[in-house]
Formats: C-alpha cells, sequence, structure tokens
C-alpha cells in the first residue's frame, strides 16, 4: 500500500502546477506515494497542520512564520512562488487606482498574503486603509473572481490567468502587483516540523515528486497548459500565456527554492502590520543550528541540503539557491 499524503491548497490557481502535474504523470506513485488534495480557502492552514488533518500546505508563508515567532512546530519545507503575479482588477466603472476611493475590495484575510500587497500598491496612489477604502474576504482567487462578476466586490488581486479571464469579462486592469513589489515570498510548501522529522524519508519523498513535477512543468508548455486548462479551470490560450510568465519570470521557482529576499519582505511586512513582534529577527537565518532534514540532496547531485526552520531562530528559506 503507497502511503497517503493530504495536502491543503488555498484555490485551484497555477501555483499548484508542480503538485498537479506530479499526480498526472505518475512522480508520486514513482516514490509509492498516494496525494490526496482539498481546497480550503481562506481557513487557517495552521490548525489542520497542527493536528494531523494536512501532512503538507501549499500555501502563504505568513502563518508558518508567525507559528515558529510563537515557538509553534510548522516548517517552511520547500518554496513555491517567490513573486506574486496579481494584477489589481477592477470593474467596469473603476479606470484607475485613485477610482477606487471608497470600494470595497476583495482579499484572502487581513493576517496574509494580497492584503498587504494591496495596501502598499494603493498607498503609492495616496489610498489609505482603513480610511479611503474597504476590504472583504472572499477567498482565494476563483471565488474573488466570481465576486467581481457578481459586484459584491470592486476590486481584488487576481493571480495569472485569472487577470486574462477577468479583462475578457469587460474588467480594468489598473497594474501588476510585481511593479510595486518585485520580491515575496508568495507561495510555500508548508508542514508541521515534528511530523517532518518522525517521516523525514516520507517527506523527501514527497518534495522529489515536487521537484520533478516543477521539471516537467518548465520542459512542457502545452501539456502544462492543458493540466492548468482543465484544473483551474481556464481558457487554454490564458494558460499557455500564464506558462510563459510563470516560467520566463522564474516566479514558481524552478529548483523549489525560497526567495530569500521575498522572505526578508514578508518578515518586515509582518512587523510593521503589528502581526510578528518587533524583536523578531529580520535577516533569514544563516543555517547554523539547523537540523540536517536534506532534501534538495534527494533531487540532484551537488545542489546544497535544506533544514526546516526551528524555533528561536529568525524565520528561514528551507531550501535556498545553491
Amino acid at each position: 500500500m503507497p502511503d497517503k499524503i493530504s495536502v491543503g491548497l488555498v484555490s485551484r490557481t497555477f501555483f499548484n502546477l508542480p503538485l498537479w502535474a506530479a499526480m498526472e504523470n505518475g512522480f508520486f506513485a514513482d516514490e509509492d506515494i498516494a496525494v490526496e488534495t482539498t481546497i480550503i480557502g481562506n481557513a487557517s492552514q495552521v490548525p489542520p497542520l497542527l493536528d494531523g488533518t494536512f501532512q503538507i500546505m501549499i500555501g502563504g508563508c505568513e502563518p508558518v512564520i508567525q507559528n515558529v515567532a510563537s515557538g509553534g512546530p510548522l516548517r517552511i519545507v520547500a518554496g513555491n512562488t517567490g513573486k506574486v503575479t496579481h494584477s489589481l482588477i477592477a470593474r467596469a466603472p473603476f479606470k484607475i487606482v485613485r477610482d477606487l476611493k471608497g470600494a470595497t475590495i476583495g482579499i484572502l484575510s487581513q493576517k496574509e498574503g494580497t492584503f498587504f500587497q494591496l495596501k502598499e500598491m494603493l498607498e503609492k496612489h495616496g489610498l489609505h486603509f482603513p480610511g479611503d477604502y474597504n476590504v472583504k474576504d472572499t477567498g482565494g482567487v476563483p471565488p474573488r473572481h466570481k465576486a467581481l462578476l457578481e459586484g459584491t466586490i470592486d476590486a481584488g488581486l487576481q493571480s495569472i490567468p485569472w487577470n486574462y479571464v477577468a479583462e475578457d469579462a469587460g474588467m480594468n486592469n489598473l497594474g501588476d502587483v510585481i511593479d510595486y513589489i518585485p520580491d515575496w515570498q508568495f507561495v510555500s510548501t508548508n508542514a508541521n516540523g515534528e511530523w517532518a522529522r518522525a517521516n523525514r524519508e516520507l517527506l523527501v519523498r514527497f518534495l522529489r515528486g515536487i521537484f520533478r513535477g516543477t521539471s516537467w512543468f518548465y520542459e512542457n508548455r502545452e501539456a502544462s497548459a492543458r493540466i492548468a486548462e482543465r484544473e483551474l479551470p481556464a481558457p487554454l490560450a490564458h494558460a499557455e500565456r500564464a506558462w510563459d510568465h510563470y516560467t520566463g519570470t522564474n516566479a514558481l521557482t524552478r529548483d523549489v527554492s525560497v526567495n530569500d529576499k521575498g522572505l526578508r519582505k514578508v518578515i518586515d511586512t509582518l512587523i510593521q502590520a503589528g502581526l510578528l513582534d518587533r524583536s523578531a529577527p529580520r535577516e533569514p537565518a544563516a543555517g547554523t543550528g539547523r537540523e540536517g532534514m536534506t532534501t534538495r540532496s534527494a533531487f540532484s547531485p551537488g545542489l546544497r541540503s535544506c533544514s526546516p526552520i526551528l524555533p528561536g531562530q529568525a524565520p528561514s528559506p528551507t531550501c535556498g539557491s545553491p
């Protein structure tokens, strides 16, 4: 019987392509692993990782950093998306960012992800939260798209290729987040460190499957786009444009690494937002004192190993560039 791993996902977005590719191409089966996925929307990833409902979460790193800072066991075990691939999409009446004064904007939550990027982006145009606009929790990108169509929100940050889908529906693209925030560790592969230590060999096999899925994704434009077309779902032409963007910018990191600069940006933002103590170290740990949980060594020879974040250290990437 294969080992089972339950994986939590925020929504049906392009960030999941390495996982879906690994499932479809039998890379997890090669590792004797059966993967089950669950969409959690804007629910917290922390309880299901702590109680064992999920062994892996592909989602934001902010809750993990906060858990580590409080002495908790959650850990980042690999990267995923080290740049924000979202555009600010607004319904037709809103033509420029300044038009959003008094508007309601959809977010995942006020504790992670797009909320922080939205605030920084709008501040550059003189709009400040909470005085100049309202926010509404909508869940991830697909339900946010639905809320835009229904008019229950006026705008929201939508990732590629959902921004293309929104433009097809007559909505306006008011700008790309990456032009305002070039580096942000947006999505990471997270786990309970206690489970990871007890199941080191299984975690290595899982990450090897993810690495193979990522490599296959980079090498197979048409087939990857067809997976996205089915799983998101999205028009094939938009899925192909999305592949071009994610591979061309290395937004979906090819070596499954964490963007150190992007992680520092997340840490700084959490401190500024009052969600992380100001005494927390602002630099990812250099690696001293880490446990020797090798994962990247399972991928290819010559790449340095990586290890989980440990309590008492700065929140740090676990798989940096070689």
